[in-house]
């Protein structure tokens, strides 16, 4: 069996400070994003905050409608 993990890109920053704000804030808003949620650093000035990484789809639905319901547009689901 192939085992795929799809992630969320949830949005690009250019300050840790910014990405780190909004990871704290989905955390603590959500159950569903606790652990799951981490920050990837590009470079010194383009941070990319990301969900998952998630092995079901169902589960991945889940999140990305809970993060388009809160507002977030142009999410992108990634397959690593």
């Amino acid at each position: 069996t192939d085992n795929k993990e799809f992630s969320i890109v949830i949005g690009n920053f250019y300050s840790f400070e910014s990405a780190k704000f909004l990871k704290n804030k989905l955390e603590k808003e959500s159950v569903s994003f606790s652990n799951k949620i981490y920050i990837n650093k590009k470079n010194e000035k383009s941070y990319t905050l990301i969900a998952g990484p998630y092995n079901a789809i169902n589960s991945l639905k889940n999140d990305y409608i809970i993060l388009s319901d809160r507002g977030f547009e142009d999410l992108e689901v990634n397959l690593k």
